[in-house]
């Protein structure tokens, strides 16, 4: 019967499940791909469940505040001795999550916001991904395998993470920006103003045209 003891005590049959590693550095100015990489992919593998195996790497060296239709197609990674194989970045995981041949049937990454830095494409992507029924994990979150299993806690948090995830953006460049601001106002331009010769010296302040950029 349905409910016999024996029909529970027996092993489930353990399923071989193929995943996508997705994930992401900053601008190759800002941070070492070489040693980020790795690391986020060794958490990725930590998190993943009995019988999930990553058989695709995608990952991009760039900002994750472009536009989607931007996203993917930088070359920095090229610039660095990468120890990981790569099967493309963010568009070639989207174009091959629509073929029905596509290798995987779940993608994972280290966290969220290495998927976007916006929640707007952050959130695109992931809609992308569960129309050609494929789940979008992260490392960092509870996976959940059972198709009864309760979303609406997970997904909160999933939410709030990427709201923090662009704010923290935001706010960093704002205050980089009147910092930087500031280092002019005292007649600084990205180092010492060409009439001080110690910090001791006076400083005639400099007031150069800057844009932000």
């Amino acid at each position: 019967m349905p409910w016999s003891s024996l029909e529970l005590d027996r092993p489930a049959p353990q399923t071989t499940v193929p995943v996508a590693w997705l994930d992401r550095t900053s601008t190759e100015d800002a941070q070492d791909p070489t040693l980020s990489l790795p690391r986020q992919l060794r958490n990725a593998r930590a998190a993943l469940s009995p019988g999930w195996v990553i058989v695709a790497h995608f990952y991009d060296v760039e900002s994750g505040r472009k536009d989607l239709d931007a996203r993917g197609h930088s070359r920095a990674h090229e610039r660095f001795n990468m120890s990981i194989p790569r099967d493309g970045g963010i568009a070639d995981l989207l174009q091959e999550a629509k073929a029905p041949d596509r290798r995987f049937a779940a993608v994972i990454c280290e966290s969220i916001e290495r998927v976007a830095r916006r929640t707007y494409f952050g959130t695109k992507i992931e809609y992308e991904l569960e129309q050609t029924g494929v789940a979008l994990c992260a490392a960092d979150e509870p996976i959940l395998t059972d198709a009864r299993a309760r979303r609406a806690t997970p997904t909160l948090t999933r939410r709030v993470k990427q709201a923090v995830s662009e704010w923290y953006v935001l706010q960093m460049l704002e205050l980089s920006w009147d910092g930087f601001i500031q280092h002019i106002e005292q007649g600084w331009n990205i180092g010492n103003h060409p009439t001080a010769t110690s910090p001791s010296a006076s400083r005639t302040p400099c007031l150069p045209s800057v844009s932000k950029g």
